[in-house]
């Protein structure tokens, strides 16, 4: 992760993405399965629902985050 504190890179906007939202919709589809569930609006709403959440949690997370990964600290000062 480079990016500044409250700043999204376009890597780390990307990978927050795809990560997060495979993770939730791959388990859901996972757990549908093993329930023996049909594939319909209303088994996969909350599966896309959880997706969604867990890629937005990873992007606000990443908002909060400086680019040393501390959590609601200031950027680091470079010495040149």
């Amino acid at each position: 992760m480079k990016s500044k504190i409250f700043t999204i890179d376009t890597s780390d906007l990307l990978h927050g993405l795809i990560i997060a939202f495979l993770t939730a919709l791959l388990t859901g589809v996972i757990d549908m399965l093993g329930k023996g569930a049909v594939f319909d609006w209303l088994t996969l709403k909350p599966v896309l629902i959880a997706g969604i959440s867990a890629a937005l949690s990873y992007l606000l997370k990443c908002l909060a985050t400086n680019s040393r990964n501390e959590l609601f600290a200031k950027e680091p000062v470079e010495d040149d």
